[in-house]
């Protein structure tokens, strides 16, 4: 029992933080498990709640002392797995009243002023429970009440009002509270109780007694919401909700839905008529409070207009009858910045075609919009009157006033002078006629140009010496860490030069630094002229200056070659790298000085991979552990001996009736291993057949006069049968049969015709 009505307190706490439906909600309640219930507290917490306002909620559905210290338990309980989901009930559960179901409400940006507001996903449509009850509060049943008497006698009474509209009190007939507001209830209950303390209607303090009344709990409310909103349909909400409230839950006016004309039906009647736009403008809150049964009324926009540019809010904007540009303007809080304020601009619907209205300032407020205008303001162009601009290489360039800076000089002034790197150059484009069609040269160190009069929308420029100077660029080539191509700075030694580059490498020829100079200006049949340093010595530097063009190349050091090395692989004593020792070192070499066999190594079997080329190696074994190769190939940086272990199979594939691994027989030959296959197929090419060796050799085989002579087959060998191939230049007999077939039909069909 306390593990259901605990369940059902949370959910409902969940129905205020997640405007799910309390209804649909309570029975899945009584299915939940510590760990749902879990759930619902972390959402409580992720929603900004602390366990003081949770108490409040669940206290105010009736909670007994054991639920309220299961809640504090479980509040503070760790929990166990976070991340599994399995205990955790859907966001979303399937609603029970309405038409809203599960299914969710996806809005679509709108630019209709207000939609903002119900497109929020910050805002809460639930009202905030922990206020004082507002004194207008209508009551009604369902309401908790809790009545405090104070003074000359003490008591508290709990009541809640009937669905008669009644509370009762023992010695006393049911009071009547349903549609009165707290005030009015606080004075019949005054009244009514006066009959059990006579303290309530007396003046005497010795013997005043004192009563409060306060909403212990909001009953819920059964309201619909039809007309032109996101969602319509029935919902069930707290007693304190508002307009605003009930119409956030449903979405909202959709596209065409009124946000000033909305119409709060009670008993079958318009009880209130709600525009939005005094809470979106004014701040004026729709505090209506609704009741059961109550009606909201969305119907259709009557006349909108567009605000299409040069207001601070452009929106589409719903208007009243008589509304004027002035509230258009007081919507959209006024003319946005850059705008031209003296004038707006409607594009109205006339008939068939659309025509456009220039409207004053003083016209603003008794023009009346039509259904489909469309407002705009222009911008204000960026063009600056009485202006001078100074550019280029002065401390403060840009636009200044004319009146204050009326000569070249007092512009200087106004920038804060030119810059160190200034040319005593500059240039003055003057403005006629809106174009700039006249230069004035100006020199900087001329007092009378300096006095040259200043015209609107004169622009000087101040040139910079960087814009004149060409940069010229030496080259570092060779063996240094970073070769590049630098700027080349006046002064600059070759030194320089090579810590820029950042230094020698370790291969380099620091004894000879070649210095290559261009000479070709001489005009002689020599073009470059050379230079040799010497910084072997690191103590010494060298200050010879460099010229523009220049080029110091650093070579390697004489007759140096870089190490180069053969790896072996397979089945040796000892799989190594080793170096190439000298020149013309060959696989003879190599397996003198380095390589021994074992016992099961294949010496018909031993090949040099060399990139991805296998290179036979023929020889002959002298023992268990020596190989003499018969070739003297030379051997190159990266190579790999091969020594692959004995195979004794011999493998056929290709074109035979089945692909085989058969043991190798000393008597086997080539037909008798292609026999041992199932023979060859219709297909196959025996003409092209070859063998391929395990130390990469390939032999085919042989025909002469009509006779053929097939490879010696050898352990490890692999023998392959090529299909034919087809020759597409010859027609087939049953091509043949089908083009003639063809030609015939075609000659029927002629002569039918």
């Amino acid at each position: 029992m306390v593990k259901n009505f605990f369940s059902i307190c949370f959910l409902f706490l969940s129905f205020h933080i997640f405007s799910q439906n309390v209804e649909s909600m309570k029975s899945v309640a009584r299915f939940s498990s510590d760990a749902e219930l879990t759930s619902y507290i972390n959402k409580a917490k992720s929603s900004g709640l602390s366990l003081l306002d949770v108490e409040e909620i669940i206290n105010a559905q009736g909670a007994t002392t054991d639920e309220l210290s299961k809640l504090r338990s479980l509040w503070n309980a760790e929990v166990k797995n976070p991340s599994s989901t399995d205990d955790i009930l859907p966001d979303s559960p399937t609603s029970s009243i309405g038409n809203i179901g599960n299914t969710e409400i996806v809005s679509k940006k709108s630019r209709r002023f207000g939609s903002n507001f119900f497109e929020n996903k910050n805002i809460n449509e639930v009202p905030q429970l922990f206020i004082a009850t507002p004194n207008d509060y209508r009551l009604g049943p369902g309401d908790e009440l809790i009545i405090n008497l104070y003074g000359a006698s003490e008591n508290s009474y709990s009541v809640q009002i009937s669905r008669n509209g009644t509370v009762k009190f023992d010695r006393l007939a049911p009071i009547f509270l349903s549609g009165l507001s707290v005030n009015s209830a606080k004075v019949r209950l005054k009244n009514r109780l006066s009959k059990l303390y006579a303290g309530l209607v007396s003046d005497d303090p010795l013997i005043k007694v004192n009563i409060d009344i306060s909403l212990q709990k909001a009953r819920s409310v059964v309201i619909n919401i039809t007309g032109q909103v996101t969602a319509p349909g029935t919902y069930t909400i707290s007693g304190f909700s508002s307009v605003l409230n009930a119409l956030f839950a449903a979405g909202g006016p959709n596209d065409v839905g009124s946000f000033r004309n909305i119409k709060l039906l009670r008993n079958g009647k318009v009880n209130k008529i709600i525009d939005l736009y005094d809470y979106f403008v004014k701040g004026l809150y729709p505090n209506v409070y609704l009741r059961d049964q109550d009606v909201l009324l969305v119907e259709a926009y009557d006349k909108q207009v567009n605000v299409d540019s040069g207001l601070k809010t452009n929106s589409l904007y719903e208007l009243k009858e008589n509304e004027t540009i002035e509230d258009v303007l007081n919507f959209a809080g006024g003319f946005s910045s850059d705008s031209y304020k003296e004038k707006l601009y409607v594009n109205r619907i006339d008939s068939y075609s659309r025509s456009i209205l220039e409207i004053s300032r003083v016209e603003f407020s008794k023009t009346i919009l039509h259904d489909g205008d469309i407002i705009s303001a222009k911008t204000v162009s960026g063009f600056i009157k009485n202006s001078v601009s100074v550019e280029g290489s002065v401390f403060i360039p840009g636009i200044y006033d004319l009146s204050k800076a009326s000569s070249v000089g007092e512009l200087i002034i106004a920038s804060k002078g030119i810059m160190p790197d200034a040319s005593a150059s500059s240039m003055l484009y003057r403005t006629n006629k809106g174009i700039e069609d006249e230069v004035i040269s100006i020199n900087l160190s001329d007092e009378n140009d300096l006095k040259t009069k200043l015209f609107d929308q004169d622009r000087l420029v101040v040139f910079s010496l960087k814009d004149f100077e060409y940069i010229n660029k030496i080259s570092v080539i060779g063996e240094v860490n970073n070769p590049a191509v630098f700027d080349h700075k006046y002064g600059m030694t070759i030194t320089d030069a090579i810590q820029l580059s950042n230094g020698f490498t370790e291969l380099s020829n620091r004894a000879v630094v070649k210095l290559i100079r261009n000479i070709s200006y001489k005009n002689k049949k020599k073009l470059t002229e050379e230079f040799l340093f010497d910084f072997s010595d690191e103590s010494k530097s060298q200050k010879f200056k460099l010229l523009p063009d220049d080029i110091i190349s650093v070579s390697k050091i004489p007759f140096f070659q870089q190490s180069q090395s053969y790896s072996v692989r397979g089945q040796v004593s000892t799989q190594n790298s080793y170096p190439i020792s000298y020149k013309n070192y060959s696989v003879q070499d190599a397996f003198r000085e380095n390589i021994r066999l074992v016992e099961n190594s294949s010496a018909i079997g031993i090949y040099i991979q060399r990139d991805s080329i296998k290179i036979p190696i023929s020889g002959s074994k002298v023992s268990i552990e020596i190989f003499e190769p018969d070739s003297d190939l030379e051997l190159l940086d990266g190579d790999i001996i091969q020594v692959p272990a004995l195979n004794n199979t011999i493998t056929i594939k290709g074109s035979v009736q089945q692909e085989s691994i058969i043991s190798f027989k000393k008597s086997i030959s080539f037909r008798d291993a292609v026999s041992s296959a199932g023979g060859i197929t219709e297909n196959a090419d025996l003409k092209r057949a070859y063998i391929e060796y395990q130390n990469g050799l390939k032999k085919s085989v042989k025909s002469f006069l009509g006779l053929k002579t097939y490879p010696k087959v050898i352990p490890g060998s692999e023998i392959f049968v090529p299909e034919k191939s087809i020759d597409r230049s010859r027609t087939s007999v049953g091509e043949i049969v089908g083009y003639t077939t063809s030609l015939v039909s075609i000659i029927a069909l002629i002569k039918s015709l």
